[in-house]
């Protein structure tokens, strides 16, 4: 019931885990709403909504995530560098890890160091830096102006941990795909924001749009087609990174965003609710579903478009 007060309560939530005075104002609701009565220090005040002027802003004062460079802590300004550590030839990585990136061949380690991304090995370098991401396949959330504001990492057994969770009754706690540090507020950025800088992808945006999709794989993999992409690190999209896609789409003076989340009964559904929150901020288009385009991409996943399918859909979505 905290989760969903505060997903539910107006001005900017803490993603279903409120702390201090939002944690205090959402006990004050639920008490409110058994009839009891909410706590003296507790708050009403309701956050005014944000006008037009204030939809563009890049960050909620007080809210935002910080630089890694600028945080408090010595060790984690340590870890701007960490992807020195990492590994992007499959042949020097663990057998799992090295059959994920053998499975994505968009993932070269030319693309890798063009993301800072890579794989961190448990045993890479003398120190235990990094420690949460050791054995993960570790990517950056970086700023708008390319400074890495956090790593976080992708479990590279997670399927088969997956499989052996379902296949045991979905008892105990489900494992973890993606890992984010503590206090990170994913909710309030987008994985690519950075490339909407360059020259090049902003000249591409104003012919079609922006492509919304979930995971990084998928920014990475259709920027290699020349697609300019934004990632939610997720299958639903918050307020605020809604008016930050809104703010891009207009800045680039680009025609729509364009949703394209996995094409399977999972996929269909979020990106349909994606459309709808998306298009109360800016045009939004859907690039695909399971039951368009004759069905002939039923099951596919974002990350697999070829350079001839995105051509065709391109044109489709164009009108031509």
């Amino acid at each position: 019931m905290v989760s969903f007060v505060d997903l539910m309560m107006p001005g900017p939530h803490s993603e279903g885990r409120p702390r201090g005075e939002r944690f205090k104002q959402v006990i004050a609701t639920l008490l409110a709403i058994r009839g009891g009565e909410p706590p003296k220090d507790a708050p009403r005040t309701e956050e005014p909504s944000p006008g037009p002027a204030e939809k563009r802003t890049v960050r909620v004062e007080g809210r935002g995530n910080v630089l890694l460079k600028d945080s408090e802590k010595e060790a984690a300004r340590g870890l701007v560098t960490l992807d020195e550590k990492f590994v992007v030839d499959p042949a020097a990585m663990s057998p799992k890890a090295a059959s994920y990136f053998r499975h994505r061949p968009f993932l070269t380690p030319e693309a890798c160091r063009k993301w800072r991304m890579g794989y961190l090995p448990r045993d890479a370098g003398g120190d235990r830096a990094g420690g949460t991401m050791r054995g993960r396949i570790v990517y950056p959330m970086l700023s708008d102006e390319g400074e890495v504001l956090t790593w976080f990492g992708r479990d590279p057994e997670y399927e088969g941990k997956a499989h052996e969770w379902i296949a045991g009754g979905r008892e105990g706690k489900e494992p973890e795909k993606y890992h984010f540090v503590k206090d990170f507020r994913r909710g309030l950025e987008l994985f690519g924001q950075h490339r909407l800088r360059d020259a090049e992808v902003r000249s591409r945006t104003a012919r079609l749009g922006i492509a919304v999709t979930a995971g990084p794989n998928d920014v990475i993999a259709l920027d290699a087609l020349g697609v300019p992409t934004l990632g939610l690190c997720a299958k639903a999209v918050t307020p605020e990174q809604a008016q930050r896609l809104a703010g891009f789409l207009r800045e680039a003076h680009a025609p729509a965003l364009v949703v394209l989340l996995d094409c399977d009964e999972e996929g269909d559904q979020a990106a349909r609710e994606i459309v709808v929150a998306l298009a109360e901020h800016c045009p939004v288009r859907l690039a695909w579903a399971a039951t368009m385009h004759g069905g002939r991409f039923k099951g596919r996943a974002a990350a697999s478009v070829t350079p001839e399918e995105w051509g065709g859909m391109e044109a489709w979505l164009s009108g031509a």
